[in-house]
């Protein structure tokens, strides 16, 4: 696997949690070397500024010297796969799907309180990671843009388990997911995951695989770290 380190898929502005303008993010792009930048603030279903992003991304992207990508970061919000977006988004051009809480099927639940529930009965992890998985899948299909999905498994050891709780099965579904719905899968900086066998499991069935920084500053823009360490250990 050699993947494009010159596009990172997934960083914040100060619009939402980020500390700096899009502005100083595309230009601290530009300056570590990337062709592309995509710009994924947050969005909630009751987000009322997405048309403004939206004008302001395209035209940062007309006056900058490389391709701004406008995206967002929407959270799965339970089994069924609804994603937390406004029902009315305008035009984007990709939706980084994201894992931030347990999807449950009465709406999301925090990753303490599934821990708690695995602590209690630990044969209920494999349910967990079973609706987690469908989940995504369905949200990926759900995505009103193409779709990215983010942090893969990210809540994973949040609510106690290792990614041996991801069984080869898992990783067949979500790949197929991901081909139908011409998805691709996040490589995580800021949360380093997924892991290898993930990755290789998800590359072998033919997964578009992306980087993203989940840079929240200028600063940590088209850093790779991770990209790097896992690189080396999952090419042949």
């Amino acid at each position: 696997m050699i993947l494009d380190r010159t596009a990172d898929w997934h960083t914040h502005s100060s619009l939402t949690d980020g500390a700096d303008t899009w502005e100083d993010m595309a230009a601290a792009a530009s300056m570590a070397g990337l062709h592309t930048l995509g710009a994924s603030d947050h969005v909630r279903r009751e987000t009322s500024w997405l048309p403004e992003y939206v004008a302001q991304i395209r035209a940062l992207d007309r006056r900058v010297d490389l391709r701004v990508m406008c995206g967002v970061e929407a959270k799965i919000l339970d089994s069924s796969g609804r994603l937390d977006i406004p029902a009315a988004a305008p035009p984007l051009d990709y939706v980084l799907v994201a894992d931030h809480q347990f999807p449950a099927a009465d709406g999301p639940q925090h990753p303490s309180a599934v821990r708690a529930r695995i602590e209690a009965d630990p044969a209920t992890a494999r349910d967990v990671v079973d609706t987690l998985v469908t989940a995504i899948c369905k949200a990926v299909a759900l995505s009103p843009a193409p779709a990215v999905v983010a942090h893969l498994f990210s809540i994973v050891p949040k609510v106690g388990l290792g990614e041996d709780a991801i069984s080869d099965e898992h990783v067949h579904a979500l790949a197929a997911a991901c081909v139908a719905a011409g998805a691709a899968v996040e490589i995580n900086e800021k949360w380093r995951c997924p892991g290898a066998a993930v990755v290789q499991g998800l590359v072998d069935r033919g997964v578009r695989i992306v980087a993203g920084s989940d840079a929240h500053r200028a600063g940590d823009v088209g850093r790779w770290v991770y990209l790097d360490e896992l690189e080396s250990r999952i090419l042949p």
